[in-house]
């Protein structure tokens, strides 16, 4: 007994003076690094297939963006027009247009170039 208590008390000795091992975080996807865009492109687009201006078009905006290009995104609801700010040598108007198609599963809202 006394020699189980003499080994219990040095395996706590040695193991205070082990280091607690570094701890590194690791991003979850390459999509929370999002690459720094610089503003060299302005379009307006009409949005169909909203609805409602605190639903769709709000989730509309969160989605496009956080967008990797995207500078600045913001619908005018009542006549249905956007105007996007966006980093061309990142992202095209085509993958812009793309993506909010996907906000609603491609079946809910499209967008084209405004003329």
């Amino acid at each position: 007994m006394k020699k189980l208590a003499i080994f219990a008390a040095t395996l706590a000795l040695l193991s205070c003076s082990i280091p607690e091992p570094e701890v590194i975080l690791i991003p979850v996807s390459k999509q929370d690094i999002l690459p720094e865009a610089t503003a060299n492109s302005n379009v307006s687009l009409l949005i169909a297939g909203m609805t409602c201006e605190v639903g769709c078009k709000g989730v509309i905006e969160r989605n496009i963006r956080t967008s990797a290009g995207v500078v600045s995104f913001d619908i005018t609801f009542s006549d249905s027009s956007a105007s996007v700010t966006f980093d061309s040598t990142l992202v095209s108007i085509n993958e812009i247009i793309t993506r909010i198609a996907a906000v609603g599963d491609g079946d809910i809202y499209s967008a084209s170039l405004f003329k």
